[in-house]
């Protein structure tokens, strides 16, 4: 997942990146009337924080990796460039459209992630099988202009969503046969100590991984392919959010019945009134492969002060979740 990038930008910057960085919001349909004067304003704070709410991602109005990663991505329509397998796999929102539209005629190309990878070139080449196309998977001028022709009138819904549910609902109904992996900072480290501690006494299997960058947590969890990632992370401010994938055609259902639940449990364990739950396109929830959430959990003070009500309270969400996963 890694990329080059220009440095973060944020208020008060003036250079040559943030004149590219207005020219990539004007083209991707935000604040078309931005000057790009290369001054990061108010208004191109503003640009980038309404940019990374349409993206799914946390919003702070400040341009870092995954916002510049967001913006490249969304110079791309369907049609632009030839799409096919390759290493590192191609990314864009012409990737995310090929997978809606072949998951709409019922070619499984997997999540609406926008990386082609595997599934979707499997599904590239199914497609053109039953197209009379050439079926090299590798989608090109043809294959687009077939696609186009035949996926016009179909509603944007794929079979990704629906595959996922089914495998999830053939899983075991309890702790005892699952793998959870749960991914924190130092600062969690009670919370995530004392929770792996009560999963494994239900007979789950537990993976903690500390201070660990998220392109890394993202490759174990899938290298061992456990059935559900938990990641927890304080904030700075005493927000209070749990995230689960979700984008235009498809909602992980193991994402967000564990986030909901969760939802549902955390305020009385924090004392809040209520938490935020949403579908969101953060990096480690768009690639990982099972069912994940990510929570941001208050303060490190509120984390501290409420420790053993929080590890019980996720423990019996998870518990919940494995009696009916989706």
């Amino acid at each position: 997942m890694a990329n080059d990038h220009p440095p973060t930008l944020k208020w008060g910057d003036e250079n040559d990146h943030v004149v590219g960085l207005q020219q990539k919001l004007a083209a991707a349909g935000f604040a078309l009337a931005l000057a790009a004067n290369g001054d990061y304003d108010t208004s191109t704070a503003a640009a980038v924080a309404d940019f990374q709410a349409s993206r799914g991602l946390s919003v702070d109005g400040i341009c870092g990796p995954h916002t510049w990663a967001a913006l490249q991505e969304a110079a791309w329509l369907l049609g632009d460039r030839n799409l096919y397998l390759s290493q590192p796999m191609l990314r864009g929102d012409d990737v995310a459209e090929l997978q809606l539209r072949l998951g709409a005629l019922g070619f499984d190309a997997g999540r609406v992630d926008g990386i082609f990878g595997g599934d979707t070139a499997g599904a590239v080449q199914e497609f053109q099988l039953n197209s009379g196309l050439v079926a090299d998977a590798v989608c090109d001028t043809d294959t687009t202009a077939a696609l186009k022709r035949m996926s016009a009138r179909v509603t944007p819904a794929t079979v990704a969503a629906v595959r996922e549910r089914a495998k999830l609902q053939r899983a075991p109904r309890r702790l005892t046969e699952r793998h959870i992996m749960i991914a924190a900072t130092s600062t969690m480290s009670g919370v995530a100590g004392e929770l792996a501690t009560g999963l494994r006494r239900l007979g789950a299997t537990v993976t903690e991984i500390y201070d660990v960058p998220e392109p890394d947590q993202v490759s174990k969890a899938n290298h061992l392919a456990v059935d559900a990632y938990l990641g927890l992370i304080p904030s700075e401010a005493e927000e209070c959010r749990v995230a689960y994938f979700a984008t235009e055609g498809f909602v992980s259902p193991g994402g967000q019945r564990l986030a909901n639940i969760l939802g549902q449990r955390l305020p009385a364990a924090l004392g809040t009134d209520n938490i935020n739950v949403r579908g969101m396109r953060l990096p480690v929830l768009r690639h990982t492969r099972m069912t994940a959430v990510q929570c941001l959990i208050g303060s490190p003070g509120l984390i501290q002060a409420r420790l053993s009500p929080l590890a019980r309270t996720i423990e019996g969400s998870l518990a919940l979740w494995a009696t009916k996963p989706a």
